[in-house]
């Protein structure tokens, strides 16, 4: 468990850094291992073909001079033998065997002379050349072996051969050289790394500080991310989350201070009258008035808690909409016949178009509910006449509410889905944005504006059955 915490608390610039020093290493590691294998075999070979070209030579000449003498004989040998290797001088060694594979002579060490070769090589040799490795002694050689024929040798071979050591030598001092050549761009790739890490991670840091103040509902600062790619858009998408966070916060607060606010008004009434009445201010028919005002008020008061507990469901995960199969024509004349009275009250003439044949998928309750809302709101701005339009638009219907009213002001336009805003006529200012989420819930929109004519305009738009 301590394990996991202590990775948990390392930085990302340090896991970048971290994996950035894993892949030079690695790849460090892997490009050392190839040369060493490369140069193995290069070095092996370029041996062999310089001691082939001196056993051919080396015949060629003991063919023709057979009867010189073994000193004679060894000194032209080591002026054959002697080799430049990637700027070393390596000098080779040779031994003279029978047809047998016994050795005659040797210019290693005279404790060779007489024992024979290992019965594979003789065995290859036959067959006129040998190449390959053997150990003589405590040493390893490359060795490559050539028939002398009958005339100088009778029938024996030159074995030429070169110290393995020698060629790990070179090997050595050039795997040395090629690290050493890596430790600067080495350090240079780290430096790089460690910038690259901290220039990754600034941003990261950036973001999580905007993270915690968002917790904080600290609002307002933009993070300063410009990189261009993935990070970039993480950026823009808090900047953008911080700008919709810092609104419903503000929407929030409002909402509070609108909802203390309209909830306080009655309640300070019906405390006040009810107070007069038990002190015996009021008697007869103030009492009667009180009592009156009592009610009106409490009834306004359960309307407005009503109405901000079905807006809290709408908004919720928890409210559930009944999807069906409905009629247009049938939720229209149902809200138009809620508001019947209310438009005979106040003198308003209430019109119902004829409704296209159009079916809806949706809850019939809540859509009802919905355009009651509108018509209400409509009823109590206009002047004389409220009229209810419908038309089809290929796939979706078009449900306008028209009133002969002033008409909505700028502000009006700015502010009128906010809960608790209301005009000069308004309601509980929560009708219109219960409006506004059922139909949206509903896959429609629904915009006000003021009408050519005069007087303003709701105009609600919903996708037909099918779309």
């Amino acid at each position: 468990m301590g394990i996991k915490l202590t990775i948990r608390r390392k930085s990302i610039a340090l896991r970048i850094a971290l994996g950035y020093l894993a892949v030079i290493l690695l790849t460090g590691l892997l490009v050392a291992s190839s040369f060493w294998l490369l140069l193995s075999r290069h070095l092996e070979q370029a041996a062999r073909e310089n001691l082939q070209r001196d056993a051919q030579n080396l015949a060629g000449v003991m063919d023709e001079h057979p009867g010189e003498g073994s000193g004679q004989r060894g000194m032209m040998m080591h002026r054959f033998m002697t080799y430049h290797m990637l700027g070393r001088v390596i000098q080779g060694e040779y031994l003279l065997v029978n047809r047998r594979g016994v050795v005659l002579e040797s210019s290693i060490n005279d404790e060779f002379v007489g024992h024979a070769l290992d019965p594979e090589m003789v065995a290859e040799l036959a067959a006129g050349v040998y190449e390959g490795q053997v150990t003589m002694g405590r040493e390893r050689y490359v060795a490559v072996a050539r028939y002398l024929g009958g005339a100088a040798g009778q029938g024996g071979a030159v074995v030429l051969l070169t110290r393995v050591e020698s060629l790990e030598e070179i090997q050595r001092e050039l795997l040395a050289l090629l690290l050493a050549s890596l430790v600067l761009p080495v350090l240079v790739a780290l430096g790089i790394t460690v910038f690259l890490a901290r220039h990754i991670s600034r941003p990261l840091d950036l973001l999580k500080e905007k993270a915690q103040l968002v917790a904080r509902r600290n609002f307002g600062w933009r993070v300063p991310v410009d990189t261009g790619d993935e990070i970039g858009e993480l950026g823009r998408a808090i900047n953008a989350m911080d700008e919709q966070l810092a609104e419903y916060d503000r929407a929030q607060r409002q909402f509070f201070q609108n909802a203390s606010h309209e909830l306080k008004s009655p309640l300070m009434s019906i405390q006040g009258y009810a107070e007069g009445i038990r002190d015996g201010v009021f008697h007869g028919e103030e009492a009667e008035r009180a009592l009156e005002v009592i009610a009106r008020e409490t009834g306004r008061l359960k309307k407005l808690v009503e109405e901000l507990l079905y807006l809290g469901k709408l908004e919720s995960d928890s409210e559930v909409y009944k999807f069906e199969d409905i009629e247009l024509g049938e939720v229209l004349e149902q809200a138009a016949q809620a508001q019947q009275v209310v438009a005979l009250e106040r003198n308003i003439k209430l019109v119902m178009q004829n409704y296209p044949d159009v079916h809806l998928r949706g809850d019939g309750e809540k859509l009802v509910r919905a355009f009651v809302n509108l018509i209400a709101n409509a009823i109590r701005h206009a002047a004389s006449r409220v009229e209810v339009l419908a038309l089809e638009q290929g796939k979706a219907v078009q449900v306008t509410v028209l009133d002969d009213g002033p008409g909505f002001t700028g502000e009006d336009l700015r502010r009128l889905w906010e809960r608790f805003y209301k005009g000069p006529r308004g309601g509980s200012g929560l009708g219109l944005p219960i409006a506004r989420a059922i139909i949206e819930e509903h896959g429609g929109t629904v915009r006000a504006g003021n009408a050519r004519c005069g007087g303003a305009e709701l105009v609600v738009t919903l996708p037909r059955a099918g779309n």
